[in-house]
Order: structure tokens, then sequence, then C-alpha cells
């Protein structure tokens, strides 16, 4: 045997015993249940309870596949916890960090639970302040969460903040989540009509209830049934109010938008301006009005009180800020909720739409246009027009 041949045996063994020693140390160990529902999320579930708490039995599984629309499921749920079974109701008796699954229609995914006990952190109490605006829907419609206020406050009575994700909106009877967050809109369309009650929880803890109205959308007839979908989106048709009669009521009809001026505010934000005159959301003790006019044909202007006007400034392409402009600039306005909330386009481009940059709420977000040709714009580019007083 030559030398180079024993110095290669000599590797090989070296090699085989290495991939014994990782084979016994690593061969067994259990993959984490959380890495094997790939494109499955629990949604509006709860992760933490304590000890004597029932468990309330919420939750969706939402499937995300590339390129399709998100899924939830909520029928014929199942859950276990720790690999054991558990039914809604159950009172939990053991404290401790739990992985929980939640299957529906086939569907499975995982999420992390926390049992706290009893003589554990002691629960922040919470409050709705004001419930949202929005009380009468139609079969079809968004579900809006615009107005809603809660407040919390410790053990100690001090005030902590209200984060978006812990407010979640279920109707009553079949608990069903409607709605999250401080954003305007949400994903939930009606399907049924009739009265529906939305319980308010804060971290999943009912601290509120209101009553709701949903009425049945008519149905059309004769030509109209030939109508395209997106006609039946079509933008706010041109106020025939005179000037004088749009100056004694600035208030929003359905599908129209009325002289007037207003507070424009989106995700429960307002549009202010930056010192550089651009665009933002920002909640202020006072913030920008506008005097939005009606210049027919779905188009608006809106006009500040130094004479300068919302607009943009240089080429319309994705990402471009909105700002002021020294010369009147026009918006084609498009009705969301048939009543108070629009989105607008440049009416030189109306693929694009005017939207808070990355679907954000916090202060400081930009207002920018970007590509959106679905007239029924997303979240984040619904804008309701407040009406407020004249400045001074």
């Amino acid at each position: 045997m030559t030398k180079s041949e024993f110095n290669l045996r000599k590797v090989l063994i070296l090699i085989t015993f290495l991939v014994v020693i990782f084979t016994s140390a690593y061969g067994q160990r259990r993959k984490c249940p959380l890495e094997s529902y790939d494109g499955c999320w629990a949604f509006g579930t709860t992760e933490t309870f304590y000890v004597g708490d029932p468990f309330d039995g919420i939750g969706q599984v939402e499937v995300m596949r590339p390129g399709k629309q998100a899924q939830f499921h909520e029928k014929n749920r199942k859950w276990t916890i720790g690999g054991d079974p558990i039914k809604p109701g159950q009172v939990f008796t053991t404290a401790g960090k739990f992985v929980m699954t939640i299957e529906s229609n086939g569907y499975k995914t995982a999420y992390n639970v926390e049992v706290l006990p009893v003589k554990g952190p002691a629960r922040p109490v919470a409050r709705v302040e004001t419930y949202p605006i929005q009380t009468e829907y139609k079969v079809g419609d968004h579900f809006y969460v615009d107005g809603i206020k809660i407040v919390c406050h410790d053990a100690n009575g001090k005030e902590v903040p209200v984060e978006g994700k812990d407010i979640t909106f279920f109707t009553s009877i079949s608990n069903t989540l409607v709605g999250a967050g401080y954003q305007c809109g949400g994903g939930y369309k009606f399907s049924t009509p009739g009265k529906k009650v939305i319980e308010v929880r804060y971290k999943y803890v009912t601290i509120g209830k209101y009553t709701i109205n949903v009425e049945e959308r008519k149905s059309t007839t004769g030509t109209e049934k030939n109508k395209s979908a997106a006609d039946n989106r079509k933008p706010a048709t041109e106020n025939k109010k005179s000037t004088t009669e749009n100056k004694k009521s600035p208030t929003v009809i359905a599908k129209t938008m009325v002289n007037g001026w207003y507070n424009l505010r989106a995700m429960n934000n307002y549009l202010n301006l930056d010192p550089k005159e651009s665009a933002e959301l920002r909640k202020k003790t006072v913030n920008q009005v506008f005097y939005v006019e009606n210049k027919g044909k779905n188009q608006v202007t809106m006009k500040m009180s130094n004479g300068k006007y919302l607009g943009i400034s240089g080429t319309i392409k994705d990402g471009a800020r909105v700002k002021a402009v020294s010369t009147p600039f026009l918006w084609n306005t498009y009705s969301e909720n048939n009543a108070d909330i629009f989105s607008l386009r440049p009416s030189t481009n109306i693929k694009m739409v005017v939207n808070a940059s990355e679907e954000k709420n916090v202060d400081g977000t930009n207002i920018i246009v970007w590509t959106y040709t679905d007239l029924n714009a997303p979240n984040n580019a619904e804008f309701r027009f407040i009406p407020t007083k004249s400045p001074k």
C-alpha cells in the first residue's frame, strides 16, 4: 500500500466517523411544528390565556399560494394543544408555553400559545371610547372600522398604548372575524342581510358591542343588467346642485362629491403636509383642510387655505409624492362605500391611485401614487372625506 493510498483511507475513515457522530446526535431531532405548514397561517387566533380561562375557539386558517388571493377557512375547525385535542369552552388548567394547531377544510397550521398563571401579570383593562362610524351596509360591502377608539390602563391605572393588532371585531352569533386593527376598511365582505351585533375585542377579550344593519343590494333590471362590473363602481357623478346649495350643506351624498371644506383621513390617520409641502399621514391638533370643488365628469380639485392645491408636480409615476402645487389639479373620484369614502386618481392617468405608502398608518407615512388598475381600491387607498368648518 502506497503512502497516498494510506492517507486516502484515513480520510475516508474520518469522514465515516464524523457522519456517524452527527447522525447519532441530530438524526432524531424533531422539526419545529411551525415549519410543516408552509403557506398556511393562523389568523385571528388568541395567543395568550390565563389558567382558568375557557378556550375561546376562534381563528381561521389563512392559505397563501403564490399568485393567488388569500383564502380563509373557518368551517369544521379542530384544535390541538401540545398534541392533545381541545374544544371551545375547555378550561386551561396548566400554565406554560404550548404549540396549538388549527385545522379547517383539510388545511392545517400551528401557532404558539402561552397560558399564564392566575397570579401572574394583571390583565390590562381596556374600554371602547368611540365606536366605528359606519353602521349601515349593503350585501357585498367591506366592513369598516374607521372611528374606533380604545383606551387601556394597567393595574396601576396608568394609560398604556393600544396597538392596532390587539383590536379585533367579531360577529356575535357565528364568532367570525370581520375586521382587525385601527385601519379604515377590511378584507371581509358581508354576504347576508340583516341586523348583526359586532363584538369589539381587545387581545380577544370582548370589551364592547354595537349593532350594524346590512341591507340587500337592489338588483338591476333592463339594460342595467348588461353593465360591466367596472360600470357598477364608476366614479362619483357630477353634482347637479347649485353652488349656493353646496355652500349651505357641505355634506357627502352617495357617489357625489359635494363642494365644501373637508379633512381627509386614511388608515385612521389624517392627510397633512410636511415642511416641504409633501403629503403624509400625521395626526395634528389642527389637521389640514381642503376645499373640494366638483368640476363635473367625476373630477374635483382640492384647494388649501393658502391658495395652493393638492396635486402632483412632475412626472406621474410609481412612488411620486402627492404635494401642494400652485395650479388647480384635477382628480378623478371613485366611490368606495356609496357614501363618504373615495379613492383618488390623477385625471390624466387613472391607472394610478393615491395611497398610503407600504400600507402603513404611522405618522410620517408618505402619500404617493402607484399603479393599481382595479377600481375597487385597496384599504390604504381609501380616503374618508370628513366635512369641517371653513378655516379662519
